[in-house]
């Protein structure tokens, strides 16, 4: 035994070292995306990968499943055909193609279809399960399993093979053999594995019989938790595991007591100490999870950048002679919290390397905080215009601090690097119906692009496939030192928000990983002048010839300047629509939209046609000249902008001012809005801060599509506190069980999900209410 807890321990340490060691990321790198997908799980620009399984023990499908035991449970069962002999199979997604058979029940279906929406070409179905380890672990309290990416989606089903509970104990070790387990380690697999859920009686009635159970479920040990229970359970003689005890055995099929039996019952009465069973689970699920067939190479594990930059954009302003440069610097505020950040700055150079642009600095604002199961973040935004000419091409982000000190950050000794050879121009791209239209700055000499599309096309399985399209980019224009290129192409209605594109040049520049969703619907012209005097739009009608599906016909709004006087727009300083206040002209962005309650688009857009359509919305706000949204509460951070920076006329109405790009003229109703609802017997405490890592009241759990303040308040009687959060959550207890901070009312701004004039927190953000 004593050399069975050696071999654990050394696997332990081997894989501390593998996280703790690596070396500091350098931006871009191949593991962006599931970084972001991995750290991000609450507050601003969180990819809520996590919500399925928070709190632990919690199912969408509602009582009788768990799904972070469904994720741990897919994961082995997509791994459990490899060949570590042969090199074949192993975590590979292939399961989508094996459900059914010896993959029974719907819990996998269900998994797979949770990360569908996260394929990408920068996260692979195999990645995505494989982070699927990390998070239901991470969620229900387990150890950190270090996340290494890389893997490659099988393109077909693997062969037969995972272990059955009819199995003996000599198929079962030659099964994990094949895996490349040994005895020792199969036994502690299974019992991490197990720690989680349970047995089903519709999926084995010979093992939980119908009735027998509550929801006809029986779990393995007596917690929801990722703790050692079915371990000292088992070694105490009191296991409830229905692979252990009851009806399998007379069937032959107790098969953990079968694997955990194996050697004697070393290694799992090694497993039955806490801190063994943690560090021992690290190891093991790691392993799992780097079964891989021989072709692959994985990454090194991910580890959180404490400086990434985000969402960063170069655009080409009227008249070419101006680059807008906009994006957010991600600073991780784990260790150094953001109270301690006086101010961050970009320190950049010119296109040349050199020192052509004045002070070479831009200043960031806060714009949001977001937080993982071990990590926080503060994002800082910025927006400037630089001159086309001199440009940029890498920048350093210099931090300082209210002490007076700096820390410069400088990607590992390489800037971090932007390119201006082919930009994106996102004002001038649309998607009209199911018509995508692209439009991209090329610098001369340089006059054509292509656009290279990363298409989801449904297929027989659960999981869609994802297939690359280029279609060539024409010139249609100059711009100063660029030529403005487009193209055309005709999405399938499913592909009309989950295409990602880039637009690339020969010699490898590209403007990558674009979203056709944080597209507007329509395309807005660019000025080629830069005039300042009056000018109309034209349209230009334009038809590829390109072999590529493409539309048919789309329509190209190009600027020209005119002699006639047209009406000019007011200011907008404090215009007046009947039944709202307005606000003044506020920041947007097309990736974390202010307003998220509906939205629309129109040539005709004025303020009396969107304050129609957002009728019953606290807030609404016009953008673009074409754009509508609407709101009960901020979605995203938004501060208010000079008012200058909202001057695009409304296209239905040019007295009128309709924002800008990333501007909204925001207004709000005079009639009540959302507000925090009065519960008899209960008063409302204020906003405070939570998180997934460390929830503050920890009494009892509850889940409502159709929550309000009074479901919230009936779900915890008899508790002293209850809280509602992310519109849709309420939480119970008598005291705080983790600190928490009161913060601004303002944190806690989504409405609940069964009221929409009740508020119900946010993400890390509880509607606390105390009794009395």
């Amino acid at each position: 035994m004593a050399f069975t807890s050696l071999v654990l321990v050394l696997a332990y340490a081997l894989s501390i070292c593998l996280r703790g060691g690596a070396a500091a990321p350098t931006w871009p790198s191949s593991v962006d995306e599931l970084e972001d997908i991995m750290m991000l799980n609450t507050g601003y620009r969180a990819r809520g990968f996590a919500t399925a399984v928070t709190p632990c023990g919690f199912s969408a499908q509602g009582p009788g499943r768990i799904a972070a035991a469904e994720w741990i449970r897919t994961a082995f069962h997509d791994m459990a055909t490899g060949n570590v002999y042969q090199g074949t199979g192993g975590l590979d997604a292939s399961l989508v193609f094996e459900l059914g058979g010896d993959n029974i029940g719907p819990a996998f279906e269900t998994t797979l279809t949770t990360f569908a929406p996260f394929l990408t070409s920068r996260s692979s179905m195999s990645d995505i399960i494989a982070m699927g380890i990390y998070t239901s672990v991470r969620s229900c309290g387990g150890p950190v399993v270090p996340i290494k990416t890389g893997r490659i989606d099988a393109t077909e089903a693997g062969p037969p093979g995972v272990p059955l509970p009819q199995n003996s104990l000599f198929t079962f070790q030659n099964q994990f053999s094949r895996m490349g387990f040994d005895t020792t380690q199969m036994i502690a697999v299974t019992a991490c594995g197990h720690t989680l859920g349970g047995v089903h009686a519709a999926n084995f009635p010979q093992i939980v019989p119908p009735g027998s159970a509550p929801n006809d479920f029986k779990l393995f040990d007596s917690t929801t938790k990722f703790d050692e229970k079915i371990a000292s359970e088992y070694v105490a003689g009191k296991s409830t595991d229905p692979l252990i005890v009851g009806p399998s055995k007379a069937a032959g099929r107790d098969s953990d007591f079968k694997v955990f039996n194996g050697d004697g019952n070393a290694t799992i009465t090694s497993l039955a100490d806490p801190a063994t069973f943690q560090s021992t689970c690290q190891a093991m699920l790691q392993k799992m999870i780097e079964v891989v067939p021989s072709g692959v190479t994985l990454t090194d594990p991910i580890v959180p950048y404490d400086i990434k930059p985000v969402a960063l954009q170069l655009t080409l302003q009227a008249g070419g002679n101006e680059i807008q440069f906009a994006g957010e610097i991600r600073v991780r505020t784990t260790s150094r919290p953001a109270s301690q950040i006086s101010s961050v700055q970009l320190v950049y150079k010119d296109r040349t390397g050199g020192n052509d642009c004045g002070t070479c600095k831009i200043s960031a604002t806060s714009k949001g905080t977001a937080a993982g199961f071990d990590d926080s973040f503060t994002f800082y935004a910025f927006s400037t215009r630089i001159p086309s000419q001199s440009s940029i091409s890498a920048f350093n982000v210099l931090i300082t601090l209210t002490g007076g000190g700096t820390e410069l950050y400088d990607n590992n000794g390489q800037g971090y690097p932007i390119q201006d050879n082919v930009m994106l121009q996102t004002p001038q791209s649309c998607v009209a119906g199911n018509s995508l239209m692209v439009s991209a700055a090329v610098r001369s000499p340089a006059s054509s692009a292509n656009l290279v599309l990363s298409l989801k096309v449904p297929r027989t399985v659960i999981t869609p496939a994802l297939q690359s399209q280029t279609v060539a980019m024409t010139k249609q224009s100059t711009v100063g030192p660029y030529n403005i290129v487009t193209a055309t192409y005709t999405l399938d209605p499913s592909q009309v928000k989950t295409t990602k594109f880039d637009v690339s040049i020969d010699g490898g520049s590209s403007d990558s990983f674009k979203s056709t969703g944080d597209l507007g619907a329509t395309c807005q012209p660019l000025d080629s002048t830069g005039s300042s005097s009056t000018s109309s739009t034209s349209s230009v009608s334009s038809s590829s010839s390109s072999s590529s599906r493409t539309s048919s016909s789309t329509t190209l709004q190009t600027t020209t300047k005119s002699s006639s006087t047209a009406a000019s727009p007011s200011s907008a300083a404090s215009p007046t629509v009947s039944g709202y206040a307005y606000q003044g002209c506020y920041t947007d962005s097309v990736s974390a939209r202010v307003l998220t309650g509906r939205s629309t688009s129109s040539s005709t857009m004025s303020y009396k046609s969107c304050s129609t359509y957002c009728s019953g919305y606290t807030y609404w706000g016009v953008e673009y000249g074409s754009q509508c949204y609407c709101g009960n509460a901020f979605s995203n951070p938004t501060s208010p902008a000079p008012s200058t920076d909202c001057s695009t006329k409304c296209g239905g109405d040019p007295t009128q001012v309709c924002g800008a790009g990333n501007r909204m003229n925001l207004f709000k109703s005079t009639q009540q809005g959302p507000t925090n609802a009065t519960v008899p017997g209960y008063t409302y405490a204020g906003c405070y801060t939570d998180s997934t890592s460390a929830r503050v009241l920890t009494g009892k759990y509850y889940a409502d599509n159709a929550l309000t303040i009074e479901k919230c308040a009936a779900a915890c009687k008899g508790w002293g506190i209850f809280g509602a959060e992310y519109g849709s959550q309420c939480y119970c207890g008598n005291a705080f069980s983790n600190p928490t901070t009161k913060v601004g009312e303002g944190d806690c701004g989504y409405t609940c999900a069964g009221n929409g004039m009740q508020l119900c927190g946010a993400g890390n953000r509880l509607s606390v209410y105390r009794a009395g």
